[in-house]
């Protein structure tokens, strides 16, 4: 079975149906775009380096990329800047974008969930080591009893079970 990683899909709040921006076509297919291109991890490309959120391109890649002019573009980006959903940083080359909040929007279950994983094995091997360490000592305790020798084998023997008991010490 195939398992999805966290740079192959993103989160979409239901919410959005309610964003001010869901009924403007350039602006919410700009946003989303963005979610999907934002980089999950920090990195470098081409000697820029970038965050986690942020991602590199260009006014004509997103123009190209999206099918609308270079003016929507521009608008979109102008009211999602303006909401505080998007900043951006012009270079002499290219466009950093910022998701601002991108780790609300994208934060990862699969971190939440492993640290769960993580605290609750913690607690299981904690338990099976309790477990295990009373199972031995009743073994011991079993042992010890079957060991000892009946108060009938000791009178055998000539001896007392004090007797016995210091000689074992001994």
């Amino acid at each position: 079975m195939y398992e999805y990683s966290d740079t192959e899909f993103i989160k979409l709040n239901r919410k959005i149906l309610d964003w001010r921006w869901f009924s403007n076509p350039v602006t919410r297919d700009l946003f989303i775009y963005c979610l999907l291109k934002a980089n999950w991890k920090d990195g470098t490309w081409h000697g820029i380096e970038y965050k986690r959120g942020e991602f590199i391109t260009s006014l004509p890649s997103l123009s190209s990329d999206l099918g609308f002019s270079i003016q929507n573009i521009r608008t979109a980006l102008a009211h999602l800047k303006s909401t505080g959903e998007l900043t951006d940083r012009i270079t002499n080359k290219n466009r950093i974008i910022t998701v601002v909040n991108y780790d609300k929007y994208q934060s990862s279950n699969r971190q939440t969930n492993r640290k769960l994983t993580d605290n609750q094995q913690a607690t299981n091997r904690q338990l099976t080591a309790d477990i295990r360490s009373k199972e031995v000592n009743n073994k011991k305790e079993t042992y010890k009893e079957k060991s000892s020798p009946t108060d009938a084998a000791l009178a055998a023997a000539g001896l007392t079970r004090e007797q016995y008991e210091e000689l074992k010490n001994q």
